[in-house]
């Protein structure tokens, strides 16, 4: 998620050159160049053009259900997909591409500054984002369960979001991977593990805002239910803090210890199927 510390100087730098403005854009780091698109992985796929609120363009990839459809009511489950805070949905698509030949449909959304969307990455407008992607699945797939599906920095983005879009959209469950429970803990954790960044950053770490720490919000997603993993084996957000993500959240939930490293938890068939079974309960 977050960068290594070979960057603090410049961090530094940023951080008393921009003393006024938005500290949150420092946990984002956009790439705009796309490595890959999912037709290179032969998935069927178009692009959506998004409008936010505030008139920023945004840009998402649709990929269609495909294969084998289950039967939810007789209809297929919609993921909207919430990737990590670096680079953009060309490398984040490795963690939901095999969801289509499985029935289901997934949205995998560019924040503002990734890839094709237009802006600048910060809190809190990137939730304008999340909530046109969901706007644009009720509109244009209403017969769809919709679910929402966030790893890492988008694990908490959602935490903090779906609790209030709950109230407005259809959304049907919650799948956070690899949550942390708030933006400034976090920094916390990641800049006091080199010699550099402890001495030259950490302190700046309690100029990032709280307004938007999940822990504070994801009790409220309740009656929707929440499924969270998180790998004992993740050395970029601590497992520590995606137990107390969970611990604050309200029943229905349900945690499953994942594998692997950071992001890795859906390179393993079982952790797949624990997926699928909340998609399709």
């Amino acid at each position: 998620m977050f960068t290594g510390t070979s960057k603090a100087l410049l961090l530094v730098l940023t951080l008393c050159l921009s003393a006024c403005s938005n500290l949150t854009s420092l946990m984002f780091y956009p790439q705009t160049q796309y490595v890959r698109s999912p037709e290179d992985i032969n998935l069927q796929y178009d692009s959506v053009a998004l409008a936010a609120s505030d008139g920023v363009a945004l840009n998402a990839w649709w990929l269609p259900a495909q294969g084998k459809q289950r039967a939810v009511a007789g209809r297929t489950p919609t993921v909207l997909f919430l990737h990590g805070n670096a680079e953009n949905i060309s490398t984040h698509i490795g963690s939901v591409y095999w969801l289509p030949e499985q029935g289901v449909n997934v949205l995998l959304l560019d924040y503002r500054g990734y890839g094709s969307s237009d802006g600048t990455p910060v809190l809190p407008d990137i939730f304008k984002d999340i909530e046109a992607a969901t706007a644009w699945i009720q509109a244009e797939h209403p017969e769809s369960p919709m679910f929402i599906f966030g790893q890492s920095i988008g694990a908490s983005l959602a935490a903090y979001a779906v609790p209030e879009l709950s109230r407005h959209y259809p959304v049907q469950g919650l799948i956070l991977d690899a949550g942390f429970s708030g933006y400034r803990a976090v920094a916390r954790d990641v800049t006091s593990r080199g010699i550099l960044s402890a001495i030259l950053l950490w302190p700046f770490t309690w100029l990032l805002p709280t307004d938007w720490d999940s822990e504070d919000h994801i009790a409220d997603l309740s009656p929707v239910p929440l499924l969270m993993f998180h790998s004992p084996d993740d050395q970029t957000v601590p497992y520590h803090s995606g137990r107390r993500l969970f611990e604050a959240a309200a029943e229905p939930k349900r945690w499953v210890d994942s594998k692997g490293r950071h992001i890795q938890t859906f390179n393993f068939p079982d952790m797949r199927s624990e997926l699928l079974n909340f998609l399709f309960r």
